[in-house]
């Protein structure tokens, strides 16, 4: 309680912009008293409070930091509702408890960083100006550890918007492939970095590749099924015990859309065997909770589902047993027994 209190009354005289003589003559104490107080040595009588909080007209449980203490356990509450609702999927869910939190603290970087993104994902066509507003709001005052964030959005948004030289603006702000910690870590904190760069390559080297081909005219079907193939293949050298985790979910992508650019090349067999690979993923993905990797070159990097956000409330099975049976792609394979039992397989998942 002591270095709350010592910190509040510091921060109370500041923005008051009084002295620690003029506090002590309003109370008819010694200034040492109130150097005490500040210095987290002693603390006021506790009938000396109300007067204090009088002074700067304030309340006694905020100088006594139970305010403080109030706030971040809503917002730690707050947080992990948002993590379990986005895990789950629930995006509109979650702007709605956003919006909530937000009314209480406007100014919490936290509670602004996630209003935002919520704001992107589900009505960015009609938030755009919210969205800026925040975003900026974000950038002047925020922690550094959220300007990533604010910067992504702004450039997102006047990119939508047709702004393509305001968004470049902003995207340049981030430096491309600058990591300055692997040259100052050393020792356990330089490999743990190290393999977390590893994995994070593995998070978002589909990103970029499907980026790369989507819709280019400059690649053939079949040197895009291959670029997907190489970045499967690299999955696999670096998580080489198979112990892929939460990655079974992007592998499962991988397959699926290996099989797709084979059927349009007329490779049925090779497509089919893309689409067995794909259900072998759903099935581990589905029972994926948790994992401490093994593969050297992640070993002891810990991941659990619960913190991976959801594009939909659709688990993975489902939505690729939906793809199967909407996408016009699959019409010449429908009848294949092997296809059918595929589908069988990916419905039994959701018993």
């Amino acid at each position: 309680m002591k270095p709350q209190l010592a910190e509040n009354l510091r921060d109370l005289r500041i923005h008051k912009g009084n002295t620690q003589e003029e506090l002590a003559q309003h109370l008819n104490i010694s200034v040492q008293s109130v150097s005490k107080w500040e210095r987290g040595i002693g603390m006021p009588d506790i009938l000396l409070l109300p007067h204090i909080a009088s002074f700067y007209d304030t309340t006694v449980d905020y100088i006594l930091g139970c305010d403080s203490v109030k706030k971040q356990e809503e917002l730690a509450k707050f947080e992990e509702q948002a993590q379990i609702l986005i895990h789950q999927g629930k995006r509109k869910e979650r702007l709605e408890l956003c919006r909530e939190i937000y009314k209480k603290y406007p100014n919490e970087d936290t509670v602004i960083h996630n209003l935002m993104y919520d704001l992107y994902a589900v009505e960015h066509k009609n938030s755009k100006d919210e969205i800026i507003k925040l975003s900026k709001k974000l950038l002047e005052k925020g922690d550094a550890k959220y300007h990533y964030g604010a910067i992504q959005l702004l450039a997102f948004i006047h990119n939508d918007i047709g702004e393509h030289e305001k968004a470049l603006e902003y995207a340049k702000m981030v430096p491309q492939n600058k990591d300055l910690l692997m040259s100052i870590l050393k020792g356990d904190e330089l490999e743990k970095h190290c393999k977390n760069y590893l994995w994070n390559i593995c998070n978002e080297i589909m990103s970029y590749t499907g980026r790369l081909i989507s819709g280019s005219p400059n690649y053939t079907n079949e040197e895009k099924h291959d670029i997907i193939k190489d970045v499967y293949t690299i999955y696999h050298i670096i998580f080489r015990n198979g112990d892929f985790g939460v990655f079974e979910d992007r592998l499962a992508v991988m397959c699926c859309r290996m099989a797709e650019y084979s059927l349009m090349m007329d490779r049925k067999e090779q497509a089919l065997c893309e689409l067995e690979e794909m259900y072998q993923h759903c099935e581990k993905m589905k029972g994926f909770s948790k994992i401490d990797h093994t593969s050297p070159m992640v070993r002891g990097v810990h991941y659990e589902d619960r913190w991976s956000a959801k594009g939909s409330e659709m688990p993975l099975h489902e939505a690729y047993l939906s793809r199967l049976n909407c996408n016009e792609i699959y019409k010449t394979i429908s009848d294949d027994p092997q296809f059918l039992n595929i589908k069988r397989k990916l419905e039994a998942l959701s018993k």
